[in-house]
């Protein structure tokens, strides 16, 4: 079935001497993976830029149900970004949304939401003048609750938050699934969209914590690396 779709690039891996398998979110049947022949030779009509992290596209596809690589006809950039909005830290940010999607994402599963979210979430990183300092942190909060476990903030007054529950808890039981009542307490400003200036160490510590937390309800997020280059342009 041929189709037309808006679409967000993730990743890709490298196949053969010239070719590409390229994982693109499409709004009309989700995740998708698609195998680009040719695309990183000289004569390539498409051009390897096309399929960096978080390009928003349009496609001319053919999707064959029961099939690992899809056929890509045709991709276009329909929103290019001026050079005077692009830096180093975006970029990276980028690359680390843009993984995550691809790690949390179901191949062939339409999610309207949850691709309104990333597609939005690009342009008003781009856009910005000022990168939000808890960016990383709080993409990963607003992302949970595209995938159904977004923190309960039933009791929010309670020192302790429970990563495997989603929870605030008066007591931690198991401090390695409770976070500490200092980490608690700038989830909870996070969550109220309070402003908070996080020291450089514990935002580490708590992004891998919000990591673990997705490891709990079951997203695999093994093998991210762009977070780490993130944390290291900050020191």
């Amino acid at each position: 079935m041929k189709y037309k779709s808006r679409a967000i690039t993730l990743t890709y891996i490298k196949q053969g001497e010239s070719s590409i398998i390229s994982k693109i979110f499409t709004e009309k049947h989700g995740l998708q993976s698609f195998i680009v022949k040719g695309v990183r030779s000289k004569k390539a009509k498409k051009k390897l830029g096309l399929f960096q992290p978080l390009q928003l596209v349009d496609i001319n596809a053919t999707l064959i149900p029961k099939k690992g690589l899809q056929y890509l006809a045709e991709i276009i950039i329909i929103e290019t970004i001026s050079t005077d909005k692009i830096n180093m830290n975006k970029n990276f940010l980028a690359i680390f949304i843009a993984e995550i999607s691809s790690k949390v994402l179901q191949e062939n599963e339409q999610n309207s939401g949850l691709f309104k979210f990333v597609w939005e979430i690009k342009q008003k990183l781009y856009n910005a003048n000022t990168i939000d300092e808890n960016f990383a942190l709080l993409f990963m909060l607003n992302l949970s609750k595209y995938l159904g476990f977004f923190p309960s903030t039933e009791n929010i007054n309670a020192p302790f938050f429970n990563l495997e529950t989603g929870e605030f808890s008066g007591k931690a039981f198991n401090l390695n699934i409770y976070l500490t009542e200092e980490k608690t307490t700038i989830l909870k400003h996070l969550l109220l969209g309070k402003k908070i200036n996080i020291p450089q160490e514990l935002k580490s510590e708590l992004l891998k914590d919000i990591m673990q937390y997705f490891r709990l309800h079951h997203y695999n997020l093994s093998n991210i690396s762009s977070h780490l280059i993130i944390e290291s342009l900050r020191k």
